[in-house]
């Protein structure tokens, strides 16, 4: 197997991720992949992808989010389904402004796990917010699977709540996250 990060992505990428998600996740918990693809058309950062030859084998979905739908995340109360790319927090400007991170999802294919690509895709991902580390203050997920809990958990997230959607809500500070991502196995 040949994996590599993706330097470019496209809209037939986002369609491949979609259908990789489908795997996994059902369509209620699915951001439509055009929508995804406007996140990263307006917000390249936001998205991290990982191929063999030219199918997608893996991909995170990491970027800040703005304060009122961080809140209702941390609360369980909003399903990503829902979100657009007006809810994601534009790192480029008000450089003073906390950022409010939301790992959205993390997604790699069953033949690509325990080789690596999970810790890899993360690397990357946060490598993408070095330049704006100091305003990263908290990473909040919402797992839909119980695969998605342990992986919180084993990256030192801790439950916040239940979610009105049936998914579990967690979080951890970004310097605790960073740790654990860059940290050596």
């Amino acid at each position: 197997m040949s994996v590599r990060i993706l330097a470019d992505l496209d809209d037939a990428h986002f369609e491949q991720m979609a259908q990789l998600e489908r795997l996994y996740y059902g369509e209620e918990f699915i951001t439509p992949p055009q929508e995804a693809y406007s996140w990263y058309v307006r917000f390249p950062y936001t998205v991290v992808a990982a191929a063999d030859a030219d199918k997608v084998v893996g991909f995170v979905n990491l970027f800040p989010v703005k304060s009122f739908i961080y809140e209702a995340l941390r609360a369980g109360r909003f399903n990503d389904h829902f979100l657009t790319s007006d809810g994601v927090e534009d790192i480029r400007t008000a450089a003073d402004t906390p950022l409010h991170m939301f790992l959205c999802c993390i997604v790699v294919h069953a033949a690509y796990r325990a080789q690596g690509l999970t810790r890899l895709l993360l690397q990357q991902a946060v490598a993408q917010y070095a330049p704006v580390r100091h305003r990263c203050t908290e990473v909040v997920t919402d797992n839909v699977t119980a695969a998605g809990e342990r992986f919180s958990r084993r990256y030192g997230f801790r439950l916040l709540c239940q979610s009105n959607h049936d998914s579990a809500v967690y979080a951890q500070t970004w310097q605790d996250f960073e740790q654990a991502v860059l940290s050596p196995v």
